[in-house]
């Protein structure tokens, strides 16, 4: 597949909110992508959620983000399928993309959780925890 092909690829996945499925550093992987465009060096890469497939670091249950360089992306298809929003705890922003090209819209946007004393949950789903001082 050459470069333009995986470009337009993502670039429809991302758009139409599809899954994306293929080879990473020759693993399988199975991900929903959420940022398309040059990294730092001017090569292509791709932010998204990694839910299926394997990884080098290995993979939570929930999945978790990946970046991948379009080069050691290879046998790509997309899929319709559940999407995938991911979280965002608040650990920084995102270096695999430089200057985006192609970013999924708000409403299917990554979904932010906040870390309360190592416990995560998802904000505006529960109040915070009111803070009890000694008397």
């Amino acid at each position: 597949m050459l470069l333009m092909e995986k470009i337009a690829l993502l670039r429809e996945a991302i758009t139409n909110h599809k899954r994306v499925t293929g080879l990473g550093n020759l693993q399988p992987r199975e991900f929903c992508p959420h940022i398309l465009g040059r990294n730092k060096e001017g090569g292509w890469s791709v932010l998204g959620w990694q839910f299926g497939g394997l990884s080098e670091r290995g993979l939570p249950p929930e999945g978790d983000w990946r970046c991948f360089e379009l080069s050691n992306l290879s046998q790509l298809a997309s899929h319709e399928g559940q999407w995938y929003r991911g979280f965002y705890s608040g650990r920084g922003e995102q270096h695999c993309v430089k200057q985006i090209d192609t970013a999924i819209d708000a409403a299917h946007s990554a979904e932010i959780r906040e870390n309360f004393g190592g416990c995560i949950r998802q904000r505006g789903l529960q109040p915070p925890r009111q803070r009890r001082w000694p008397r």
